[in-house]
């Protein structure tokens, strides 16, 4: 290992021979197409990068990218090949980055549900990557088709660009801290001293996680977007040093996804001056005044404390009503208190931010002060009981008021509606806003190994009951087939359509008949 990371280096020191204050092109990597994303794995091993529109991409010429890869063979960087494997499909695919046991590798894009985005991670099974499964970020929302970022080198933090809550114009940069593998803290937004109203893009966080380098089209330079740094000042993650131009590294074209290499005073970026607006993979050197910290300082490290994501503006510093509220849990059949753990987060109603998060356990009161003016969503969850997570709006709400919150045990013979589970209108496509409560589905059946279901599709007495019975069968076997697609064993799940033969109110109006046009589940066994 010692001899290859060597042989690495020298390459690197060596490459172009004399001057390396400018960046030059890595010849062996060059081509006619849109080259972008480079990230270079933790042995330094292998170069992946994102290859547009080239015709062996999964979906050919028109593929928006794919990954591609080259290897170092005695400091040379061999042809680049497309990864094989699941990871490439025909939506956009790239690196952000990989841990720093070069198992796991997360990649831009929701797997499962491409309308949805996010981040997904795929595991490094012999020479191969398996199919990437998509991670949880809580609220995840970007509203931009671009998508970029980079994983930390100790792998516990992402810091993404895209345009989400609390975005001051286009792309903002946010982080996110690891819990685990596929778990992670919602984003929250780097603040004003790093996003302005235009463009921040293609985040890299160096070793220290302090320095951050980013492009942007908002700070001025020398062309459509350069490359900038900054240092965090303490552990809120919004407080940073002023904004510095790599002036040595930008150029006339557009010039982004700056990263160090690791061992070495050398970086990659990306830019399009020698090409028709397409871009091209170089080698830099790091510039003199960049000063990156040795080690992590301990009060730098990830926390999930949250922080306000911006600083107030003068228009937005008045005092804010809170009112008292106090929650209430029952047995939603028998009416019995519960004691579970709450987790109550808030948006903003006004900048659409999340600012808070209040956890209450059994040995609290189950009261506390909220704001007014906000949206909360409440995840609640009791052993025995399905996971639920429920949304309440403060501007509805009177001071000193209880909010009673019911759960549904996990018993056989229980029936509970999936109320937010729709599909488009006469057919079995589930529609996008549907997924959060079947991936509660999921989480009960994954926490519950025993448990048995049977899915159930209904609708109201309208139309052919024979087409009735065909399109809630269809319905209830896409639910199922989206379960299996997770990993649940399709043995543990019954899927039926009953068409309009089990109405739950009258079909005598549309006010009650759509009450029966639903998707539930009923547990068979525990």
């Amino acid at each position: 290992m010692r001899v290859i990371l060597f042989v690495f280096i020298s390459f690197f020191l060596t490459l172009e021979g004399v001057s390396q204050d400018k960046p030059v092109l890595i010849d062996s990597l060059e081509s006619i197409y849109d080259d972008i994303s480079p990230v270079i794995s933790p042995d330094g091993i292998t170069i992946y990068f994102t290859k547009k529109n080239h015709p062996e991409n999964k979906g050919g010429e028109r593929d928006l990218g794919d990954i591609w890869y080259a290897e170092s063979q005695n400091g040379v960087w061999n042809s680049a090949k497309r990864l094989p494997g699941p990871v490439n499909n025909t939506n956009f695919n790239a690196v952000i980055g990989i841990t720093p046991d070069g198992n796991i590798m997360y990649v831009v894009g929701n797997y499962k549900s491409p309308r949805k985005g996010g981040v997904s991670y795929s595991r490094k099974i012999g020479e191969n990557w398996s199919e990437p499964q998509p991670i949880d970020i809580p609220y995840f929302k970007n509203k931009s088709d671009h998508l970029s970022g980079s994983l930390s080198k100790d792998g516990k933090i992402m810091v993404l660009s895209l345009e989400s809550f609390g975005t001051r114009g286009n792309e903002d940069i946010y982080y996110t801290f690891r819990k685990s593998i596929d778990e992670w803290t919602e984003l929250r937004n780097l603040g004003v001293d790093i996003n302005t109203e235009a463009q921040e893009l293609t985040p890299y966080l160096a070793k220290d996680n302090k320095t951050l380098f980013f492009s942007s089209n908002g700070r001025g330079g020398k062309g459509s977007r350069d490359v900038f740094y900054s240092k965090r000042q303490d552990a809120t993650w919004t407080t940073w040093s002023k904004v510095k131009n790599l002036e040595n590294v930008n150029t006339e074209g557009a010039d982004w996804y700056f990263r160090l290499i690791e061992e070495t005073d050398k970086a990659l970026l990306v830019n399009t001056v020698n090409s028709i607006g397409l871009g091209n993979i170089l080698m830099t050197k790091t510039p003199n005044e960049v000063d990156i910290e040795p080690e992590i300082e301990k009060s730098m490290t990830a926390s999930s404390q949250s922080v306000l994501p911006f600083k107030n503006n003068s228009n937005t510093s008045k005092t804010r009503e809170k009112i008292k509220v106090k929650f209430e849990v029952v047995d939603g059949f028998s009416g019995n208190t519960l004691t579970p753990q709450l987790l109550i987060k808030g948006v903003n109603e006004m900048s659409k931010s999340s600012y808070s998060e209040i956890v209450m356990g059994k040995t609290s009161s189950y009261q506390t002060k909220l704001f007014k003016d906000s949206i909360y969503t409440i995840d609640i969850s009791v052993e025995g009981y399905l996971d639920d997570k429920q949304t309440i709006k403060t501007d509805s709400i009177e001071d000193n008021s209880t909010v009673k919150l019911e759960l549904l045990s996990l018993k056989e013979g229980t029936t509970i509606q999936l109320k937010s589970v729709l599909f488009k209108r006469g057919t079995s496509e589930i529609k996008d806003g549907s997924f959060e409560e079947l991936d509660r589905v999921y989480t009960m059946l994954k926490k519950n190994p025993t448990v048995e279901i049977e899915l159930a599709g209904h609708t109201d007495n309208t139309g052919s009951a024979k087409l009735n019975i065909e399109l809630s069968q269809k319905r209830s076997d896409k639910i199922k087939e989206y379960l299996v697609e997770k990993g649940i064993n399709p043995k543990r799940l019954q899927s039926k359509g009953y068409g309009g033969a089990r109405p739950i109110a009258s079909n005598k109006s549309e006010a009650t008949r759509k009450l029966n046009r639903r998707v539930e589940f009923t547990i068979i066994k525990i």
